[in-house]
């Protein structure tokens, strides 16, 4: 999209002969596998109220028209927007805060390898509990528990070394690894929180669990490439109330992990499902259900869309929050993460760019990188990692970051410089 002919404006505002660029929806499965609700969001010219009508009843909020392409209307434009999310952004650095709660035990290269070592236990242990759910057998809470546990060991030994990992994703193990990324990125959210361990195990627990009703779902249906009929569609979205069941029925499960599960679909102002809830009648595990589900679901690459880069992934929905999410969640999860979370590509303000290897306790907007292009000349630089705090308090060196930069646009992958967890083992 052209930024500069681009705008945002309420729903109310739509009118035939607007070009709609964006409907501003893609956060919802139902944009994903619904035929005809994916064939709606298509961008396209506006020629009836009726249209208009259909997009008020679908429950879209805000859209993104082209002027360049269509009716002009009073609006926000891209480039404003993007400025100002990156503003409320950086609002969110509260630094005394997360000295308190992000203190390691333990650095970061002696935990790596730990912490890839029990996330590897998880996926098998997740692996299997699905396959059992599939067959109809009884769920074997006890390896989940223990798996769960081993994970938060890790994590308050260190919390970024086990998130680092989380950019690990392979597109054939999506429903794996993001149960299991949707557990860890629980656990630290909840931790951020200062949340009693128990607590944190158990939301660990229903993360980790919380996609199992998937499993009942038909598997033509579950690892379809293509779009879903409106049957398909349905079946896909009685999952949650699957999971739900398959849980309420497991012996010695907490309800806390039941909520996980039964509300990661629904949303702060009543749009999502399986039951509509909003606000306060979803429980609070619930609403940070929802808020990490979809990080994780959109930096991870489908068969259906390509992932986010994780800085854009919290901008995107920071946006969505005033709707979405419950917005005070939503922000102590970015201090959690980080403003430029592990694995974002960042440009300073000297023309270096690098990836974001871990945050500093410190500071938000200062963590550890690894430089690897100058961006004035466009040459790869011999990799280098550098801790921004050193340089937070002089601005003559220009080791500031200005800005998360796409890794496509440098064809780079973010992954392939993170910490190898195997160069740590003895």
């Amino acid at each position: 999209m052209a930024k500069e002919s681009i705008k945002k404006i309420n729903i109310q505002d739509l009118k035939p002969g607007m070009y709609v660029a964006d409907f501003n929806l893609d956060w919802n499965d139902r944009g994903s596998h619904d035929p005809n609700f994916q064939k709606f969001l298509q961008p396209r010219l506006i020629r009836t109220d009726a249209e208009v009508e259909s997009a008020m009843a679908r429950g879209i909020k805000e859209i993104f028209i082209d002027v360049a392409k269509g009716a002009e209307a009073d609006g926000i434009t891209l480039n404003e927007i993007e400025k100002a999310l990156s503003v409320q952004l950086m609002e969110l650095d509260d630094d005394a805060e997360l000295a308190a709660n992000k203190v390691s035990i333990k650095p970061f290269e002696e935990e790596i390898s730990g912490a890839a070592e029990v996330k590897t236990q998880a996926r098998r242990i997740v692996g299997d509990v699905l396959a059992d759910a599939r067959l109809g057998k009884q769920v074997a809470l006890g390896p989940v528990q223990d798996a769960v546990m081993g994970m938060a060991d890790s994590m308050f030994r260190n919390p970024d070394a086990i998130l680092s990992l989380s950019l690990i994703k392979k597109r054939d193990e999506y429903t794996f690894m993001h149960s299991v990324n949707v557990g860890v990125f629980l656990m630290s959210f909840c931790r951020a929180l200062e949340m009693p361990e128990e607590i944190i195990l158990r939301v660990g627990v229903g993360g980790m669990l919380h996609d199992i009703g998937k499993m009942k779902t038909p598997e033509n249906v579950l690892n379809k490439a293509g779009k879903l009929t409106d049957e398909e569609f349905f079946l896909m979205k009685e999952h949650v109330t699957y999971s739900r069941k398959i849980l309420e029925q497991t012996p010695g499960i907490e309800e806390v992990s039941v909520f996980v599960a039964s509300q990661h679909h629904e949303r702060f102002d009543g749009s999502g499902y399986p039951n509509g809830l909003k606000s306060d009648q979803i429980n609070e595990f619930g609403q940070m259900a929802a808020i990490v589900d979809v990080y994780d679901a959109i930096t991870s690459d489908r068969v259906y869309h390509k992932g986010n880069p994780p800085h854009v992934a919290l901008k995107r929905m920071l946006d969505w929050s005033k709707f979405h999410f419950n917005p005070l969640l939503y922000q102590r999860f970015v201090q959690c993460v980080g403003i430029y979370p592990i694995g974002t590509l960042v440009r300073l303000e000297n023309g270096l760019v690098g990836v974001v290897l871990r945050s500093n306790i410190e500071s938000l907007l200062h963590p550890v990188i690894k430089v690897i292009i100058d961006a004035k000349s466009g040459k790869k630089l011999i990799p280098k990692e550098i801790n921004l705090m050193d340089y937070s308090k002089d601005s003559s060196k220009g080791f500031r970051i200005i800005n998360a930069e796409p890794s496509d646009k440098w064809k780079v992958d973010p992954a392939q410089f993170m910490p190898k967890p195997e160069l740590y083992q003895s």
